[in-house]
């Protein structure tokens, strides 16, 4: 018992240095510690107490206040979304306003799905690409929204329109830089990523001649351009700024047009003599959601 009273009266004495100093100690941003005074100030104490948590409540709650986020489950899918945009200066222990620049307004994102939600995004996929006056933006919204369709979340994540400055001032800005989660130091397994229309030609000429349509070409020397910028060491800088890692040698793939069955060993031929960028089409991007809500 003695051990117990000195221990006490080690915690009142401890208690009252801090409170004739401070009223309060804060140990840490995320956690308020007061010690009591002696028991015949208990009203002061009590009144000191309390009024140190609310005010260290609301100090959380108003770091949150500009940004809030919802989450809910619908059409089988359970998403993610801020309840308000952020404003400029709002800086705390969980949150940075700084440095996002997103444009969060709306926009709600996917982060799990169950058999209906397969389903429900596949069909929503697939009425996209097949309208011909489908836009470039709206491609770019999906993907936003539902980066599983472009990475498997487990080993990737899919930056969108990542802004990566040259030596003249000016922007390359791809759709996507697919960044891995797992070894992300090496460059093999990074993507950079160009959306072109769903509606577009894979392939060209006559049965003699076949080869890679206007559209596909034009790509394939945009997707070149990203290329020579990762690979030129005056830029490795600016893109370990942009993405952690001084990447230069990325993958390079372009997503765009239809595939039938009828163009595959064309395609093929054509994919052959252009080895340095990928070309990806929709339909494999729809058959492989298609599997997975069979697997489901």
């Amino acid at each position: 018992m003695e051990g117990d009273s000195n221990r006490h009266r080690h915690v009142w004495n401890r208690g009252r240095s801090l409170l004739s100093r401070d009223r309060i100690g804060i140990l840490a941003s995320t956690e308020a510690v007061v010690f009591a005074e002696a028991l015949q100030d208990f009203e002061l104490t009590f009144r000191t107490i309390d009024t140190a948590v609310r005010e260290y409540r609301q100090r959380i709650l108003a770091m949150f206040s500009d940004l809030g986020f919802l989450v809910s489950y619908r059409d089988g899918r359970y998403r993610v979304g801020p309840a308000m945009n952020p404003s400029g200066d709002i800086e705390g222990v969980y949150y940075d306003a700084r440095r996002d620049q997103r444009d969060l307004r709306g926009r709600f994102f996917t982060v799990d799905r169950d058999l209906h939600g397969v389903q429900y995004e596949v069909a929503q996929f697939e009425g996209l690409i097949n309208r011909h006056d489908t836009k470039e933006q709206e491609l770019q919204t999906f993907f936003e929204e539902n980066p599983h369709f472009l990475a498997d979340a487990r080993i990737s994540l899919p930056l969108a329109h990542v802004r990566l400055e040259n030596r003249t001032g000016n922007m390359l800005i791809p759709d996507f830089v697919i960044r891995p989660i797992v070894a992300y130091q090496r460059d093999s397994n990074w993507q950079v990523l160009d959306l072109k229309k769903p509606g577009a030609r894979l392939l060209a000429g006559n049965r003699r001649h076949v080869r890679l349509s206007h559209e596909v070409t034009q790509a394939i020397t945009q997707l070149r351009d990203y290329g020579d910028y990762f690979r030129d060491p005056e830029n490795t800088k600016r893109v370990s700024a942009a993405l952690g890692h001084g990447l230069r040698f990325p993958n390079l793939a372009v997503l765009i047009g239809r595939l039938r069955e009828g163009d595959i060993e064309e395609l093929e031929k054509a994919q052959s003599r252009e080895p340095d960028v990928r070309i990806v089409t929709y339909d494999e991007i729809l058959q492989r959601q298609q599997l997975l809500a069979r697997q489901a």
